[in-house]
């Protein structure tokens, strides 16, 4: 009965010396016990099931958004309609005070173009009367030389006037023609210069037409 003990002993000995030879041996290959590696062979498996586990089972559903209340909706596009009115009214108000004083600015601006016109006009009026009354002393004045003139060379010898008449200017010799008479502008003619006598008797043609 000992020696039968005995040999059991021994047999559970050498199994663990033999276990401790395998694992031992194994750690030196790979860094890990063989027990390690068993498990870790055995957990990919396992991951994978676990995986075909997750992927099976359906994902939650979103809760659906609150639905917004139509009669708030319609209070708040009330509201932004309301107060975009008001915005148009409050700047159509200030355009307008604008445009009035504008127009304020502008009639006085009229007033004074008016005024002023009024009396650029009563200037150009008087200015008008003393340019008349200036015009008529001179028209005188120079329808008194020209008679004198007249009297003067009708007077004269028709050839010493014709003379005279030879030596002064076209236009004046036309003005104390055109006064003359005549029968005596016809006598101190005939003994002008045929060119400008002939000029003369042009230009009183045309006057009397």
């Amino acid at each position: 009965m000992n020696a039968f003990k005995r040999w059991i002993v021994g047999l559970l000995v050498s199994l663990l010396l033999v276990t401790a030879a395998f694992v031992g041996v194994s750690y030196m290959h790979s860094g890990q016990p063989a027990l390690v590696l068993a498990e870790d062979q055995d957990k990919p498996e396992n991951a994978s099931a676990e995986n075909e586990n997750t992927e099976e089972e359906p994902a939650p559903c979103p809760e659906c958004p609150e639905c917004p209340d139509p009669a708030k909706v319609v209070l708040q596009g009330l509201e932004e309609k309301k107060k975009a009115v008001a915005e148009a009214s409050e700047k159509l108000a200030k355009e307008k005070k604008e445009l009035e004083t504008y127009e304020a600015q502008i009639d006085e601006k009229l007033e004074s173009l008016t005024a002023l016109k009024k009396q650029i006009e009563a200037d150009m009026e008087r200015l008008e009367r003393k340019k008349t009354v200036k015009e008529r002393e001179e028209t005188a004045a120079f329808e008194a030389k020209m008679n004198r003139l007249v009297k003067m060379y009708a007077s004269m010898k028709p050839k010493d006037a014709a003379e005279i008449v030879n030596k002064m200017e076209l236009s004046v010799a036309y003005e104390i023609f055109l006064r003359m008479r005549e029968v005596s502008a016809s006598q101190i003619l005939a003994f002008v210069e045929n060119e400008k006598a002939a000029k003369i008797s042009e230009r009183l043609a045309f006057k009397k037409r």
